[in-house]
């Protein structure tokens, strides 16, 4: 049976693991990042596109008593289902990414003149510097920030590493190399985007799949298609 060492935060660790055991697969739960509230005050003024990067954003800022004015853009499906648990409708890009953000906006967004970005701390700019050339008044609201975790893991029962994202690959690459006799092509390493793909590699990995999301259907339907 192929063991899949899932390396994503909680909640999203736990819910990829029930999808994981459902499709036949066998999973380690040991997550390399864990995430901690930033006590930034939360913006007063209204804005007229608030995006979302991440399930986590969601949580936080409604922690911080955050409420919507006006629609609202989210990163992915599984920010996409956190929104919509608090009775919102957000807008999804086709591309889970900053770079279908930015076609969202061409397309559907041209005329704003005020974006409200919620993200963690050290995350992409992309999206941010691509908003401010246009013209466009951009806040960035920081209501989280990453934390490592040091799990013990054996590497060597894992067949596949699910990496959620380019910041957990630094530790998930850490826990695998400092074992003497890892070699980068032992197991495969799945990603959720080209650009996560390219710092796995870097990182000295050298069977590496792109499920395009991170989400756990996108997960299981690539582990479905592709590694088995």
């Amino acid at each position: 049976m192929t063991c899949v060492w899932i390396t994503r935060s909680e909640p999203g660790a736990t819910r990829l693991e029930r999808a994981l055991i459902e499709a036949g697969f066998e999973s380690i739960n040991a997550p390399v990042l864990t995430t901690e509230i930033v006590n930034e005050t939360t913006p007063s003024e209204e804005f007229d596109v608030t995006v979302f990067v991440s399930e986590h954003a969601v949580k936080h800022a409604i922690e911080r008593k955050w409420s919507s004015v006006g629609p609202v853009v989210a990163v992915g499906q599984t920010t996409a289902e956190a929104l919509r648990s608090i009775g919102l409708e957000p807008v999804q890009a086709a591309q889970a990414s900053s770079e279908g953000i930015l076609e969202l906006f061409e397309q559907q967004y041209p005329a704003a003149g005020s974006v409200l970005i919620v993200a963690g701390a050290d995350g992409r700019t992309d999206l941010a510097k691509w908003l401010i050339d246009k013209g466009v008044r951009v806040c960035t609201w920081i209501t989280y920030r990453r934390v490592l975790l040091e799990p013990v893991v054996d590497v060597g029962a894992c067949d596949v590493i699910v990496a959620s994202s380019a910041e957990a690959l630094s530790r998930i690459a850490e826990l695998c190399f400092t074992h003497a006799n890892f070699d980068g092509g032992q197991l495969s390493v799945l990603v959720p985007s080209s650009r996560v793909a390219e710092v796995a590699g870097s990182f000295g990995f050298k069977n590496i799949v792109n499920s395009n999301g991170a989400d756990p259907r996108a997960v299981v339907a690539t582990l479905k298609d592709r590694l088995l």
